[in-house]
């Protein structure tokens, strides 16, 4: 384990550039460069955001909010690490979804809700359903190319000590997509944040989207910016702690960005 002056040293870029970009704004604002109507300083901004939280209005949102992001998400990953894995091993799965793929990756997930909720139950269910699209393609995505990129002499040369069928697959396969699959999984939960406030948006009255939508309604401007502030800070955290729960559980797995 590194001490923390090493840590500091290693991500001072990491930390000290959204300081630099928090120090410029207010700045700019208390300056009269930016509107501060528009733009209120980051520091008044803080103590709306307190105002927020001790009023327990922030906290049932932020509630709602992951709640939903967890139900997604844990739909996208074992659907989409399931299919991701067939998808690999069997070329005619793969040549067969792969045009299906094409076709809807690229529509926007909010556009789901609809169709979505013809499907199932309209209401939360509908919700995360449409959140876990965009998750569960990145997710299939990124477990098939993990699958795929394995060395074929890696597979031949445990075929020849014997490795046969789920030998074979908890061996070899496996472990060699483990990174694309964590991958997949930390873009798979930053999108299905994305998703989940742009349907609370248009769909809900709770949650972190629907906070963000009224404040914006009625004008007011610094609650806006805090729930910004508060959805910004939710991805961080959710991103580097999954990835700090893969270097907990497999630190033998390294992430596909640090190659």
């Amino acid at each position: 384990m590194k001490a923390p002056g090493r840590w500091l040293a290693d991500r001072w870029l990491t930390i000290g550039s959204p300081i630099a970009l928090l120090v410029l704004w207010e700045w700019a604002s208390a300056t009269g460069i930016l509107r501060a109507v528009f733009f209120p300083r980051p520091s008044t901004i803080a103590w709306h955001l307190r105002d927020l939280a001790a009023d327990g209005t922030l906290w049932g949102h932020v509630a709602t909010t992951l709640v939903r992001i967890a139900w997604s998400f844990s739909l996208a990953a074992v659907l989409g690490v399931a299919i991701g894995l067939a998808m690999g091993l069997w070329r005619r799965l793969r040549e067969g979804l792969d045009p299906v793929f094409a076709v809807i990756y690229p529509i926007p997930s909010v556009l789901f809700l609809p169709l979505v909720s013809f499907l199932v139950p309209p209401g939360e269910i509908a919700l995360v359903v449409t959140t876990a699209v965009t998750s569960f393609f990145l997710i299939a995505f990124t477990t098939t190319h993990g699958v795929t990129q394995i060395d074929r002499l890696v597979v031949e040369a445990a075929q020849h000590y014997g490795a046969r069928g789920w030998r074979l697959f908890a061996a070899v396969l496996l472990p060699g997509a483990l990174p694309f699959i964590f991958t997949g999984l930390r873009l798979g939960l930053g999108f299905a944040l994305i998703v989940v406030v742009a349907v609370e948006i248009v769909s809900t009255s709770r949650g972190l989207g629907a906070l963000l939508w009224l404040s914006w309604q009625v004008l007011k401007v610094e609650d806006m910016y805090a729930t910004f502030f508060v959805i910004a800070l939710l991805g961080a955290l959710l991103s580097y702690g999954l990835v700090a729960l893969r270097a907990r559980l497999l630190p033998w797995v390294p992430d596909v960005g640090d190659r």
